[in-house]
């Protein structure tokens, strides 16, 4: 039998998924340290965790804290790999899964195949499945995904002007409506754009939305210092005629949602946090992440569960909690308790669970509108990555400031990632 590629993806990527077949002899009980860093969703690794654990009194998983977002959270597992102390697995972006195969780190999930089915009857999608691959072996299980949205401040909006029935689609109109906001009052600020987001995600989505990409194909060079990266990077300078006060991630999103701001650029994962925030306070918006080019693009920011443990009983339990994760029970979980999007796509493709979650979720239906025209993210194939991306974060920083023109900025993130690839 001849397997083709496409073949080949859909049993690896479906091969984890099979039956474990140790388990039922254990007599001892399998305890999984997972880490993640993500605390803001730690009500949703509880639910996830007791749904889990009361399935059988044999196997269980508990969560560990090791970071704040995905970039601490890699930084803290390569230390851990040094001196030996790696939990079973994580749950990390997916984005990190071949660099982590490529250090020995991840552990392949498709050791552990009994059976091979087709990858749609698992609920995986493709793009999805190919993002956790490495030499045709899959090394995470994806979870949820997320992607750009902006959020508004109506209350400020309408105060400041705007009237229009339909939300800003253009980055030259929210620009506008936030120049008019911030002219309320000084301790308003007109709006933010996170540039300092893990991984560079929210450049990869201005480059991606101006029809551009991070590498030439087959990764030989950069390719974000052309012109669709100096418009992104022109995006965030007008950015930094409406943001009047250099602040953090976390400091923006307080300002927000205390009503001080009238516009965030941010992962959709936020939602449900930012709508429980307003309510009762002022009415939110959410709009969709403008594509300027007619080819333009989306990145979304997948995320998942990733096996370190070697142990082969271990492996065995690791695997049967990715089953649950990825299934309807564990999707369900991350539907109600975050803003991310499941991955299960039977899921996703059952108008009774479409219908209750729109009814949880009714902000979020221009975030699965835009789901046809979004990949995932971008890793650089560099133990430098993590010094690359907060490179670039800091060269946006000087740009949303204005203290580097765009132009400037950009020759400097491909000069020093030129350098740090060459390096690693």
């Amino acid at each position: 039998m001849k397997f083709t590629r496409r073949k080949l993806l859909l049993a690896t990527a479906a091969g984890f998924m099979a039956a474990p077949t140790i388990l039922a002899r254990a007599d001892d009980k399998v305890t999984l340290r997972v880490t993640h860093g993500a605390p803001t969703y730690l009500k949703m690794l509880g639910a996830l965790k007791d749904a889990f654990n009361a399935q059988d009194p044999n196997l269980a998983v508990e969560f560990v804290t090791d970071g704040d977002n995905w970039d601490p959270l890699l930084q803290n597992t390569l230390r851990e790999a040094v001196v030996g102390d790696l939990p079973d697995g994580t749950w990390q972006s997916i984005t990190y899964a071949p660099l982590l195969a490529r250090r020995g780190l991840a552990q392949p999930l498709t050791a552990l195949a009994a059976e091979t089915k087709d990858l749609q009857t698992l609920g995986i999608a493709r793009p999805l499945a190919e993002a956790t691959m490495l030499d045709g072996k899959v090394y995470a299980v994806p979870f949820g995904t997320t992607i750009p949205v902006v959020y508004y401040n109506m209350d400020l909006l309408r105060k400041a002007g705007y009237q229009a029935q339909e939300l800003p689609k253009t980055w030259d109109e929210i620009i506008a409506i936030g120049k008019k906001v911030l002219a309320l009052d000084p301790k308003i600020n007109g709006g933010y754009f996170e540039y300092g987001s893990t991984n560079a995600w929210l450049f990869q989505n201005l480059l991606a939305s101006h029809g551009g990409r991070m590498m030439q194909p087959g990764g030989t060079d950069i390719a974000f210092n052309g012109a669709e990266g100096l418009k992104s990077l022109e995006v965030l300078w007008q950015f930094g005629e409406i943001n009047t006060v250099d602040m953090t991630i976390e400091q923006s999103r307080q300002a927000f949602n205390a009503g001080a701001s009238g516009i965030q650029v941010r992962t959709a994962s936020g939602i449900g946090a930012v709508a429980k925030a307003a309510a009762g306070h002022f009415e939110l918006g959410i709009g969709e992440f403008p594509i300027p080019a007619s080819g333009g693009r989306l990145v979304g920011a997948g995320h998942s569960f990733i096996m370190f443990t070697k142990d082969r009983r271990r492996q065995e339990a690791f695997t049967k909690f990715a089953r649950f994760a990825a299934g309807p029970a564990g999707q369900s979980i991350l539907a109600a308790n975050t803003g991310y999007l499941p991955v299960n796509t039977d899921l996703l493709n059952d108008p009774k669970f479409i219908a209750d979650y729109f009814q949880k979720n009714p902000y979020h239906r221009p975030v699965l509108a835009k789901l046809g025209v979004t990949g995932d993210q971008y890793s650089f194939p560099s133990d430098n990555t993590v010094k690359i991306v907060e490179m670039m974060s800091e060269e946006m920083r000087q740009v949303l400031v204005h203290q580097v023109q765009p132009a400037d900025a950009l020759k400097t993130m491909a000069d020093q990632a030129r350098s740090l690839l060459q390096k690693a």
